[in-house]
């Protein structure tokens, strides 16, 4: 479908939403915006013919430029039983998408001052004010992880820029690695601070700030949210963001969203003929996430990523002041830290940050832009310099059989195409 009426898109029937949910004037062309229809029309043709070769079972995506709505994708299905189209209302599990929204709560207290990225973790989290990082990340004669005290207190800055030292769920390749998907936060029982008194007692990869290493960072960001605020997690997130910007279909539990269990997309994984099955243990963690527990719609998220495009506000609503977004989308983090892998960006708070070109290379899009993706391929970027986000989501299970391409890399290019601005 080429482009649709913003009032169409994001307004709301329900009462008690921001009043600019239902007052944003609609888009007849994309051109007003500064986008080639064409190109545009791109991404819907795009995600049709991967649909059609088996890529992916759906797709639902939004572009917007300030307050508006430029283009809507729609291909495929959400539940291949049924045949229920996948569209911008669809839940979806958005996985690492949660943790540029636990950044963004982190931000609120930075700017409240009730937090400091200087802060100790131990100072909200007692458990790791205890850690202890291991000489060696694999294990000694006795099958044991030697491990000393760490050289550098873990900090709020050290979690937001995964620079804690802190692991994850994919290195299956040393003793440290098996140690922490033995002992995965997304299995076992117990809540948010439960899991913090299980991951504080795993040894650190390094000293904090070492280097970035992918890990927990910020479900720890959610239990420092949660003891800097008084409120539960959840609760934070849903009166400080989502209800403010009209996001009534994303959070961790289903009590707290607009659409029941029986409604959640399934999960689909391809076989080894390339053909889709529904995967039989969706993920669904049963405790606040922060860095992989939420999930949203392509309406909803898109309303987050323009917040984040337009300095922190959104009609009327203002979530962050604009400082406080320039210095989340900041890099953060040194080449020393990233390794080459990084090279054209940086990781800032809570997501990626394309940096200027050096030494003839092309730049990984606008110089500025943020984004991040989720393990689900879905994916997001915001555009502060033209005012831009784009969200793009589907569901797939990671596998060894699923086909490339991925959501972002098709995505991303084409969005980028159909700039017709300076």
């Amino acid at each position: 479908m080429a482009y649709r009426s913003v009032v169409a898109v994001l307004a709301f029937a329900a009462t008690g939403l921001p009043a600019f949910a239902q007052s944003l004037e609609s888009v007849d062309d994309p051109r007003a915006l500064g986008f080639d229809p064409a190109a545009l029309d791109a991404i819907d043709a795009r995600f049709e013919a991967l649909v059609a070769d088996g890529v992916r079972p759906g797709y639902a995506a939004i572009v917007t430029r300030g307050e508006d709505v430029a283009y809507i994708a729609e291909a495929g299905v959400i539940d291949i039983e049924t045949g229920d189209a996948f569209t911008v209302d669809s839940p979806v599990r958005i996985a690492s998408m949660s943790k540029p929204v636990t950044a963004v709560a982190v931000m609120t207290l930075i700017e409240d001052g009730r937090i400091s990225p200087h802060d100790p973790v131990g100072d909200y989290i007692p458990a790791f004010a205890n850690v202890r990082v291991a000489v060696s990340p694999m294990a000694n004669e006795a099958s044991e992880i030697q491990t000393r005290e760490p050289d550098t207190a873990m900090t709020v800055h050290h979690l937001l820029t995964h620079t804690a030292g802190l692991g994850y769920i994919f290195d299956g390749e040393t003793d440290l690695g098996r140690l922490y998907i033995d002992n995965s936060l997304y299995s076992g029982e117990g809540d948010l601070n439960a899991r913090m008194e299980q991951l504080a007692a795993l040894p650190l990869y390094t000293d904090p700030g070492e280097r970035w290493i992918y890990s927990y960072a910020n479900d720890v960001l959610g239990a420092v949210v949660q003891a800097a605020s008084g409120m539960a997690f959840e609760d934070y997130l849903e009166t400080e963001i989502f209800e403010p910007l009209g996001m009534t279909s994303t959070g961790f539990f289903f009590e707290d969203v607009d659409f029941s269990e029986d409604e959640m997309s399934p999960l689909y994984v391809h076989t080894g003929d390339g053909s889709l099955t529904e995967y039989p243990e969706a993920f669904m963690p049963d405790w606040a996430s922060g860095g992989a527990g939420l999930v949203s719609t392509a309406r909803d998220y898109a309303r987050f990523a323009m917040m984040l495009a337009n300095g922190g506000a959104l009609g009327e609503v203002r979530i962050l002041e604009t400082g406080t977004v320039e210095l989340m989308m900041r890099p953060h983090t040194t080449p020393e830290q990233l390794g080459e892998a990084w090279e054209g960006r940086a990781y800032a708070y809570g997501g990626d940050v394309v940096l200027a070109p050096a030494n003839g290379q092309q730049a990984r899009g606008v110089v500025g832009d943020f984004s991040w993706g989720g393990y689900f391929d879905t994916d997001f970027f915001v555009s502060p310099a033209t005012g831009v986000s784009a969200v793009a989501l589907t569901q797939i299970q990671p596998s060894q059989h699923r086909p490339d391409p991925r959501t972002g890399a098709v995505f991303r290019p084409l969005v980028y195409a159909s700039f017709a601005f300076d």
